[in-house]
């Protein structure tokens, strides 16, 4: 992860399963979020992934689902 770009931790859930090279969809609760495009993720538990967009690094606690890479 880059540690020059703004961090942000958001609680929800994927809408579609994340990719690499594909923006990431994530519904939470002030409504959906698309993000810049993904280059990488890291699966830390069933309930959190780190991953790292052009502009972001993300801290994601999902809710009802499990990890979908």
């Amino acid at each position: 992860m880059d540690a020059q770009k703004k961090e942000f931790e958001i609680t929800g859930r994927l809408l579609c399963p994340m990719a690499v090279g594909d923006s990431a969809y994530i519904f939470g609760t002030d409504g959906v979020r698309r993000t810049s495009r993904v280059l990488r993720m890291e699966e830390i538990s069933p309930e959190e992934i780190r991953f790292e967009t052009l502009n972001t690094n993300y801290r994601l606690h999902l809710t009802g689902q499990e990890v979908t890479s």
